[in-house]
């Protein structure tokens, strides 16, 4: 007798795993899949600069979005650029 094993993640996209259980047979072991690291970005001026809020230069603010209508975080996986 085997197994299936089906996910669905917020977006839509659909995994499938199956193994079997077969007399000497070990379930195959589902593959670990490793999350990226979220890096933090935060704009500091209304021209779009954007920088990691745990890197932001002397000098730059971070933008309040109570205080204008703009997006002014984003989490993107580490490696990414807003």
């Amino acid at each position: 007798m085997g197994w299936t094993v089906i996910e669905m993640d917020g977006n839509g996209v659909r995994e499938t795993r199956k193994g079997g259980t077969l007399a000497g047979e070990r379930p195959a072991e589902p593959e670990q899949r490793q999350k990226p690291k979220m890096v933090t970005w935060r704009m500091c001026s209304d021209e779009g600069a954007w920088f990691p809020s745990n890197k932001i230069p002397e000098g730059w603010v971070a933008l309040e979005a109570h205080t204008r209508p703009l997006e002014t975080i984003k989490q993107l996986p580490e490696g990414e650029e807003p």
